[in-house]
């Protein structure tokens, strides 16, 4: 019979732009610089489509929704508006230079830490940021300017 063993404590943000994580385990704190997403994809499946209720999606999408809530929650300025256009950055190229974007550092970093769990494809991780960029585009043309970020602070719980 398997059994779950509680790997880490705690896993925190040290440097969103050298990718470092520190893990707080039994045995003490453990820094780790992650892989550069570019290194991170899982080798294409070619797969053209994705069933968006198949629950293997849900930690890709968990993990970009709740970093957006997080940001969100750390900064009240944050709007649908810049949600939008830092995911309409991402879905050409996840890996893009962030130019001063923070959140586009964290979600990166985020990214980061769920690919070195999960294998999800370039073609996958693009497609979640469109699912969620759609997401923000319906919410904020019904409910304005923080209408995806306050449904999905809602939802989320954070």
């Amino acid at each position: 019979m398997a059994t779950s063993k509680k790997v880490a404590e705690s896993i925190s943000d040290v440097d969103e732009i050298k990718g470092e994580i520190e893990i707080k385990g039994k045995d003490g704190i453990t820094r780790y610089k992650l892989m550069p997403l570019e290194q991170l994809y899982a080798p294409d499946n070619s797969t053209m489509s994705i069933n968006w209720e198949d629950d293997y999606y849900l930690p890709l999408l968990y993990c970009i929704e709740s970093e957006i809530v997080d940001y969100y929650n750390k900064d009240a300025t944050l709007t649908d508006g810049l949600v939008a256009l830092t995911l309409d950055r991402m879905c050409a190229n996840p890996a893009i230079a962030p130019k001063g974007d923070v959140l586009l550092q964290r979600l990166q970093m985020a990214l980061q830490l769920e690919l070195s769990l999960e294998d999800y494809t370039k073609f996958e991780v693009k497609q979640a940021l469109r699912k969620i960029l759609k997401s923000v585009e319906r919410h904020s043309a019904v409910s304005g300017v923080t209408g995806y970020l306050d449904f999905i602070r809602k939802h989320i719980g954070h």
